[in-house]
């Protein structure tokens, strides 16, 4: 299988780990700094996880409301076009193979 890795063969599972780890560390270390810029702690984070949640949940479907009108109103127009193109591409396929 041609499959790509992110690491060279040579690697052993010890330094693939460790890349990992010092990956995981240094994004750790700059969501910290950016949390901290805003002064946010972990425990602010848990005292107002609930809170979040039911924000993220109403932002989302506030979004939601906000959007399936205009995707309607698009699809009226971009589904039938795209029916109609992909039969036309289907219907020269079978063309080219008789």
């Amino acid at each position: 299988m041609n499959e790509i890795s992110k690491y060279s063969k040579e690697d052993t599972k010890a330094q693939v780990i460790g890349k990992t780890i010092f990956k995981l560390a240094l994004i750790s270390l700059l969501v910290g700094v950016f949390m901290s810029f805003f002064d946010i702690t972990p425990q602010t984070i848990l005292e107002n996880f609930g809170e979040s949640v039911a924000k993220a949940y109403e932002i989302m479907t506030g979004w939601l409301r906000w959007m399936v009108p205009y995707i309607l109103l698009g699809a009226t127009i971009v589904i039938p076009i795209w029916a109609i193109l992909a039969l036309l591409r289907l219907g020269g396929r079978k063309k080219d193979k008789s």
